[in-house]
């Protein structure tokens, strides 16, 4: 290979390195909803800026590339730049999952692809999304399954169905649920009041009141005498004993002992704990990462940093317990749509959730934001403003 080949070859290389890595990044945005003046759009989550316009009367998240919206009484699906790919002649629709959508109309269910094409026919009494090939559908008052092409699977039987997860599904008769296999055969018996999804080869059930995690043959390996046990969120459950928290893994192993007043599940290796009113962070081996000495903890934000009461003091602190922004401003009222309500010198203001004034202190009174906007008090006038501080309502 010549030099002039070589530089060549690395250049396309690099090339290609930077288109992928693009898509890549593009692909990986998911268009989030948003509210602005009564109409909704989509915005990217993490930047803030605005993708899809706010143009839609209602909209639902993004499913495979598609989401639902409605504009002036229509039904239509989008893709993530805002293009319509079907104009919906149902009268409901649900999600896509597994390249298929569940649709009503004239009060039957039936199923259409991403082209808006009926594959499945509307003859069922209700119509849930597919989860491992197969989904839940209800005939005669009866609950079964069928697979992609309508056929029926596992034949109307039940008093209520869920869908596959680790090729099993929880399903009810005779009062009581249980667990069968893709077959339809129960696999664990009908015992139980209450059974959750399989997660890690463990599921949640509830008898007699009490809660325990089984494996997939029903023995109990949490035992089924807790007072409340959580769904499966970042490969661990919250257990609760009495007036007491710990957290359970999927062998039903206590490897956090309940010793906290309170908890909240774990997300990103993290969880909010509570103990003697005071909050903290542990992690997944129970270790205390923000101590527990705040009135107060926000969830944390993409930074891994959050708002903190201290004192009665806001502040913003990180994961290493490092004050990112001094305690500042007294706590008014609780953050709502990522601002909260300060006060200085009789005026009020917002902060955003790094802690920084984020709308000055120019009103009188100022409340909550809601729906994208809050109400103030200026000169004695009511009016409403945006996120920016700009008046959008009873405008002078």
């Amino acid at each position: 290979m010549t030099k002039y080949m070589l530089m060549h070859y690395l250049k396309y290389t690099f090339l290609c390195l930077i288109l992928c890595s693009c898509l890549t990044s593009q692909a990986q945005t998911i268009p989030t909803p948003f509210k602005s003046q009564e109409k909704y759009g989509y915005v990217d989550a993490g930047t803030g800026k605005v993708i899809i316009q706010p143009i839609y009367d209602k909209v639902t998240p993004f499913s495979e590339g598609r989401a639902l919206v409605y504009r002036m009484g229509k039904g239509y699906f989008i893709d993530q730049t805002g293009a319509i790919k079907i104009n919906l002649k149902y009268d409901s629709a649900l999600a896509f999952t597994e390249g298929l959508s569940a649709v009503k109309a004239t009060g039957a269910w039936g199923y259409m692809d991403k082209l808006g094409s009926l594959k499945i026919p509307l003859k069922f009494e209700q119509a849930y999304p597919f989860a491992e090939g197969m989904a839940v559908i209800k005939k005669g008052g009866k609950y079964g399954y069928i697979d992609k092409t309508g056929k029926e699977i596992i034949l109307p039987q039940f008093e209520s169905g869920f869908e596959f997860s680790e090729g099993m599904a929880a399903v009810k008769k005779n009062g009581k649920y249980g667990y069968i296999n893709s077959k339809g055969v129960f696999v664990v018996q009908p015992l139980y009041e209450k059974a959750g999804n399989y997660s890690s080869g463990a599921a949640v059930v509830e008898r007699d009141g009490k809660y325990g995690i089984i494996d997939k043959s029903g023995k109990a390996i949490l035992a089924i005498e807790q007072d409340w046990v959580s769904v499966f969120k970042d490969g661990l459950v919250r257990v609760q004993k009495g007036e007491i928290w710990g957290f359970a893994n999927s062998s039903g192993v206590m490897i956090i002992p309940a010793d906290f007043d309170w908890a909240s599940d774990f997300s990103n290796g993290y969880a909010k704990v509570k103990k003697n009113n005071l909050y903290g962070y542990i992690d997944k081996t129970g270790t205390v990462i923000v101590p527990l000495v705040y009135q107060w903890l926000e969830d944390p934000d993409a930074d891994l940093e959050m708002m903190a009461i201290k004192s009665g003091t806001w502040g913003c602190i990180n994961m290493k317990n490092e004050v990112v922004n001094p305690f500042t401003y007294k706590v008014n009222r609780p953050f709502s749509e990522g601002y909260a309500v300060v006060t200085k010198v009789g005026k009020y203001g917002y902060i955003d959730t790094k802690g920084k004034l984020a709308i000055s202190f120019n009103y009188e009174y100022a409340y909550d934001f809601l729906n994208g906007t809050a109400e103030v008090v200026l000169n004695e006038k009511t009016r409403f403003i945006d996120k920016k501080g700009t008046c959008v309502k009873f405008c002078e």
